[in-house]
């Protein structure tokens, strides 16, 4: 008796997970749109407050994000790059937030990227491998250079991450907004978001020119929409922010 109860209990399991795995599509939980919060940090008179602040703001909301930072601000303001939690990832942005392609020489080129890194790593005690070019602007070095600073991912561009795979640079598709073009109203990039229909992860880049109280505000609406806040290694699918000793506690 009790061998036929549980041949009943084991065919109904299989019964229901294979009604579940056939499903259609329509009758599925919706996946959640990717959203990747881009912060760079350069110096416009207040910092580190802005830092301490936007680090509690997130904290508290528990929102995933990617904080980038050059090596010559982190070395002024350490808590820039200390006070974030173990959910954001600490990305570097060359020493001197200059354009790397206005340095002629390769070797000046190679330095400028791997002294930018090796100075957040060690005010962090971190091991960052993520990388975003100042102002954007890069030229055919880049993947070399990167490779050669043990860098594994590129976020320098509004249409595509890049991350270092079978020893080589692969991109993937990504949309972008500037948070400073909607200051008044972030409606229509929820709209376009909304429009797009989960096919690509979504990054909003922001810097210290927007108040915390704006970020805050935008925080709010983001949350009430179905999205799904991540960081930069959600998206690479690796470790990017390696924390040898971390005080704070994660998210």
């Amino acid at each position: 008796m009790k061998i036929v109860y549980l041949g009943a209990i084991s065919t109904s399991i299989v019964l229901v997970l294979g009604m579940v795995m056939i499903l259609p599509p329509f009758l599925q939980p919706e996946p959640k749109q990717q959203l990747l919060l881009s912060f760079s940090i350069s110096d416009n008179g207040q910092l580190p407050d802005w830092c301490n602040q936007l680090s509690s703001l997130l904290f508290e909301n528990k929102i995933k994000a990617a904080v980038f930072i050059s090596g010559e601000i982190a070395n002024e303001f350490p808590q820039c790059v200390t006070s974030f939690s173990n959910d954001i990832d600490i990305g570097s942005q060359a020493f001197h937030y200059l354009p790397i392609t206005k340095i002629s020489a390769y070797s000046l080129q190679l330095d400028e990227i791997q002294k930018g890194k090796n100075t957040i790593d060690e005010i962090g005690n971190l091991d960052t491998k993520l990388f975003k070019a100042p102002y954007g602007e890069t030229d055919e070095n880049i993947y070399s250079l990167l490779s050669h600073s043990n860098i594994l991912a590129d976020f320098s561009y509004k249409d595509q991450y890049n991350k270092f795979h079978e020893d080589q640079f692969i991109w993937f598709k990504i949309k972008s907004y500037e948070s400073s073009e909607y200051r008044n109203s972030l409606a229509p990039v929820i709209s376009d978001i909304e429009s797009r229909g989960n096919q690509i992860p979504i990054v909003i880049n922001f810097d210290e020119n927007i108040s915390i109280e704006e970020i805050n505000e935008i925080l709010l609406d983001l949350k009430s929409k179905n999205f799904e806040f991540v960081n930069a290694s959600d998206l690479v699918g690796y470790e990017l922010t390696q924390r040898n000793e971390w005080s704070r506690e994660s998210t």
